[in-house]
């Protein structure tokens, strides 16, 4: 009875002066009572920070992805840093826009430039054609190959760019306006239909897809920490780039916004090699670098059987280093 009254959650204080105090914090925490095997429960509740997030990538990587998880786990790439992704389309567009010699040549112009728009108008202008994209044709699409090889995630996202890509081309034309020539995403299409045709929405589709295939195997050898690979991808992604910006000025040309004309396709894409800055095709990169290289999407869909493999076996070495004893692992095995 004496003992009963001791343990009882009512005597606090006695239990803090005849009592290791941690023990009773420790018995709060993982609930029982004296008796209880406390490493046993110690070792289940640490084993449950490692093998949580375990459970979870182990789902994403076998269950069809929702919505707005997509969203969430891309969520700073697709919101806060959305004015990045216009800078990085104004810089490739700058040399072919009819407004250019109205601001510098840099990256600060331009950001300077977009903030004069204000912050929803200008920074977040065309976020929400953004997030559609990357919900549509990146995250959905490459379910249906995960796990598998390359050339299945590259069909696959090729078929969903070919269908979304208009939303591309309306996107870009966004970006690039400064002054406010178009009203919104409607005006772009009645504007650029009305002038140049439905054709004019998928101009620059061969060079997107060519881009998209580089990032894609670049992004495949980051996921599987593959070094050696990288030392082939990262190059081959820096052509890529190259590509991406012949086909934001496909997409721009024959518009208000810029002086080239889509007949002069071949020249748009010489010139930009033949211009007396001969980087002048890498405008962005800084830019593109943020955003690929420090905050990629997150792509679980992309993942590789061998990159599903090493990113579960994490958590288990993890925490195999976390609990350290011999006696402690076999409590969680």
């Amino acid at each position: 009875m004496i003992s009963g009254l001791l343990y009882s959650p009512n005597w606090t204080f006695v239990d803090k002066i005849l009592r290791d105090p941690q023990l009773v914090d420790l018995e709060y925490f993982v609930g029982g009572g004296p008796g209880h095997d406390w490493l046993a429960k110690v070792v289940r509740v640490e084993q449950q920070k490692f093998l949580g997030p375990r459970a979870k990538f182990e789902r994403q990587f076998k269950e069809d992805p929702k919505t707005w998880e997509v969203f969430s786990d891309n969520f700073y790439r697709l919101t806060v840093l959305a004015g990045v992704e216009r800078l990085l389309t104004l810089r490739q567009a700058y040399g072919g826009l009819k407004t250019r010699f109205t601001f510098g040549d840099s990256n600060t112009a331009c950001l300077q430039q977009i903030f004069n728009q204000g912050l929803f108008k200008g920074y977040f202008r065309g976020a929400l054609l953004n997030a559609f994209q990357f919900l549509t044709v990146w995250a959905h699409p490459l379910v249906y190959s995960r796990g598998n090889g390359y050339a299945s995630h590259y069909l696959y996202s090729s078929l969903f760019e070919l269908i979304t890509y208009p939303i591309d081309t309306i996107k870009t034309i966004i970006y690039s306006d400064v002054q406010g020539r178009y009203k919104g995403a409607f005006d772009v299409i009645e504007q650029v239909y009305a002038r140049n045709g439905f054709s004019h929405f998928y101009r620059g589709i061969v060079f997107k897809l060519a881009f998209n295939g580089t990032l894609i195997y670049h992004l495949r050898n980051v996921y599987e920490q593959d070094y050696i690979q990288q030392l082939v991808s990262t190059p081959l992604l820096a052509i890529g780039y190259g590509f991406l910006t012949i086909k934001t000025r496909l997409q721009l040309a024959s518009t208000d916004l810029s002086f080239q004309q889509t007949n002069q396709k071949g020249r748009i894409a010489a010139n930009l090699f033949a211009q007396k800055t001969p980087f002048s095709i890498y405008r962005g990169v800084i830019p593109f670098l943020l955003l690929t290289d420090f905050f990629h999407y997150k792509l679980y869909a992309l993942y590789s059987s061998t990159a599903q493999s090493r990113t579960l076996d994490e958590f288990l070495n993890q925490y195999k280093h976390h609990i350290g004893s011999p006696k402690d692992e076999n409590l969680w095995q």
